[in-house]
């Protein structure tokens, strides 16, 4: 594509002395190692480095061009001045790549919780219709054969768009993408199209980044703006306090709601330990669920997929289908080894809301038998919610065990002291001694805290290991290496079965 073609989509300030020459452009790129020759280079101010400083490197490198919010003395490249350069990087990936979302379906969905699992649902959805689908989403970004592990829950502007282009050229018709409010606020998914908006619930979550909840809730709404990501209809869940807010804010939207007061609702409804059944009253009739996804947060994703579906036009039959045929979401109250007479669990909740729901789900559904949650914080993250999770893990659980997530750069004892400021009135057990009773432990070692639910563990008893999902990694002091919650509990919990007659299977 030509540059100057290709600057026809933005508007800018001035460029360098000599004007933009009409050469051709191969790429897009916002890190000076990618650059190839003929790349266009984005300069970012980020958190850490400002791209401002790369822009030398980058017409080293081949670079024609370097769109910049302030221009660099002999940067050996052209120089097109903008005021806003993620808003510029953004429209420029999506005229780059022809605007590939104006040949897709697009779902967008947003809040805090159940992003990833709403997306798989109307993923199942879109397939029990026969459709193409597409997903993009923070365990992977996939279409036809293709997955690819994610990086990102919503991928910078020149890769999302890349990626969408990929699904058109493909064949793709429908695609359903987890939008962040990280994404929202650096315009990533500035340009995008999308037929549906979907707003889940909103509960304190990267506070740390954001500062308020108020700048938070501002973030997410962002992807609802009149006239902004297209003329969409909204669909929102009604029950949560912004999502009533939000719809004061929108013309046409679906709100979905357990309490009968939205479009979707409940006429019956039965949430028990084999999962969901119920009769939902839609735009598009009565829509029959049987699910078996547990909890009645999952009763809300369940609402949200049917009403993106609704949305788009799609049949109730197909809805149906869809609904059925997804029998689990990686790290989503994911059961481990489902014929152990331990019920163990790993689920992503790494917020207080979300560990609270997963934990009075999981209690519900223990009968007799105990609940022993794992669980830690990460580092470099919000603090504030650290104490929050400890007394609300130690309020529901039976036995808690404390332990690191991806510490980071802090030390996991130091994260552990802020979990423990929120536990009032719980025992303190040292080692395994006691835990027949209420109370909590510490064991940094996440592999260990693991081991130790699984060793106190009995028959009837209810294991959840939460925070990570379906990640496959652990970050510490800046080294990224493998670990699995799920490979984990199949391990323990497999040599129990084979072992130990507490963990015995049954017939």
């Amino acid at each position: 594509m030509k540059l100057r073609e290709l600057l026809e989509c933005i508007e800018y300030v001035r460029t360098s002395e000599g004007g933009i020459q009409d050469v051709e452009v191969t790429g897009i790129t916002v890190d000076s190692r990618k650059v190839e020759a003929r790349s266009l280079f984005v300069a970012l101010r980020g958190e850490v480095a400002d791209g401002r400083d790369f822009i030398r490197d980058a017409a080293r490198r081949g670079a024609v061009c370097a769109v910049t919010e302030e221009m660099v003395n002999d940067a050996g490249c052209a120089q097109v001045v903008v005021r806003d350069s993620r808003s510029a990087l953004a429209r420029l990936s999506d005229a780059f790549f022809g605007a590939p979302s104006s040949a897709l379906r697009m779902v967008g969905v947003t809040g805090t919780n159940g992003k990833t699992t709403v997306a798989y649902l109307i993923e199942s959805i879109f397939k029990a219709a026969g459709l193409r689908s597409g997903l993009v989403g923070t365990v992977n970004y996939r279409y036809g054969s293709v997955s690819i592990p994610a990086p990102l829950t919503t991928p910078q502007a020149p890769e999302l768009q890349a990626l969408l282009r990929e699904m058109v050229d493909t064949g793709t018709t429908h695609c359903v993408m987890e939008v962040s409010s990280h994404a929202l606020v650096q315009k990533r998914v500035e340009g995008c199209r999308f037929d549906v908006k979907i707003f889940t619930n909103l509960s304190p979550e990267h506070l740390d980044y954001h500062g308020t909840m108020e700048e938070y809730f501002r973030a997410k709404s962002l992807l609802f703006s009149p006239g902004a990501y297209g003329e969409g209809i909204s669909v929102i869940n009604m029950d949560d306090e912004r999502g009533g807010a939000l719809a004061k804010r929108v013309k046409d939207f679906f709100g979905y709601s357990l309490k009968g007061k939205a479009e979707i609702h409940p006429v019956d409804c039965d949430i028990s330990a084999e999962g969901i059944e119920a009769v939902l009253n839609t735009p598009a009739g009565a829509v029959k669920v049987s699910s078996p996804l547990v909890g009645e947060f999952n009763m809300y994703n369940i609402m949200a997929a049917v009403g993106g579906a609704c949305a788009l036009g799609l049949a109730p039959d197909a809805i149906e289908r869809g609904i059925r045929a997804l029998h689990c979401v990686p790290g989503r109250l994911q059961r481990i080894c489902p014929q152990s007479a331990i019920r163990a669990y790993v689920d992503y909740a790494h917020t207080p809301d979300a560990l609270e729901r997963a934990l009075n789900v999981l209690s519900g559904l223990k009968g007799r038998g105990r609940l022993i949650t794992v669980f830690g914080c990460g580092g470099n993250r919000d603090r504030a919610k650290r104490p929050l999770m400890g007394s609300i893990a130690t309020k529901i659980s039976d036995v808690t065990i404390i332990t690191s997530d991806n510490p980071r750069d802090e030390d996991p004892l130091e994260i552990i002291a802020h979990i423990e400021r929120g536990i009032c009135g719980v025992r303190r057990f040292d080692g395994r001694v006691g835990t027949e009773d209420k109370g909590y432990l510490v064991i940094p070692d996440r592999g260990e805290a693991i081991a130790m639910a699984v060793e106190v563990a009995r028959a009837g008893d209810t294991v959840l290991v939460a925070g990570k999902g379906h990640e496959d990694y652990q970050i510490v002091r800046g080294t990224r290496r493998y670990f699995d919650d799920r490979k984990v509990l199949e391990e323990l919990i497999g040599k129990g079965v084979t072992g130990r007659d507490r963990f015995a299977c049954r017939g």
